[in-house]
């Protein structure tokens, strides 16, 4: 499990600062167990909380940490109140690419589209190295009103787009039995 605190090296003062955090979240209340949270950066869902610390698990599973004091200091997104979701999209690269060219492009491609959201952030991960390519799962959010329609299309919009700026993205085996499977 991880843990998100401060980088303090009083002990006495971080013990206050987490207590004065969870005063905060008891007084006023800005989630409750079971929402779907955004601190500094990491997303969750809350699975409890007291007054020294809160404990979130992640979309991929993980348990989380989160010292109070972070709720005073970071900043905090409840999402379950913004009627989001997140969608995954996979792409493949060639090894030959440079990857952070083409992080830019992918970023560049999300900005254009009004209907993803600017916050929370887009990731852009590593999920697989295969022989000759690297398998990014790209996560942007939209409004839940917009899933369907991005869900079916981004993911191939963004490929073709990243293939007409001149990226080498190979064919999965996977794609390539799907696609002999149609025709």
């Amino acid at each position: 499990m991880r843990t998100i605190t401060n980088k303090m090296k009083a002990p006495f003062l971080t013990s206050i600062l987490n207590l004065s955090g969870g005063i905060f979240l008891k007084t006023v209340k800005p989630f409750k167990t079971g929402d779907f949270i955004e601190i500094n950066g990491e997303i969750g869902s809350v699975t409890s909380s007291n007054w020294i610390n809160s404990e979130i698990k992640t979309i991929d599973g993980e348990k989380v940490l989160v010292d109070n004091s972070q709720f005073i200091f970071g900043t905090l997104n409840n999402l379950s109140n913004k009627n989001i979701i997140r969608l995954d999209l996979k792409l493949n690269v060639c090894y030959s690419e440079n990857m952070s060219d083409v992080k830019e492009a992918i970023n560049t491609f999300l900005k254009e589209h009004t209907n993803i959201l600017k916050s929370p952030k887009s990731r852009i991960i590593v999920t697989k190295l295969h022989e000759n390519y690297v398998e990014l799962k790209v996560s942007p959010w939209c409004l839940l009103d917009h899933f369907l329609e991005l869900d079916y299309k981004l993911e191939a919009a963004l490929h073709n787009y990243l293939i007409e700026k001149g990226f080498k993205m190979p064919i999965s085996k996977e794609a390539f039995i799907q696609v002999r499977e149609t025709a």
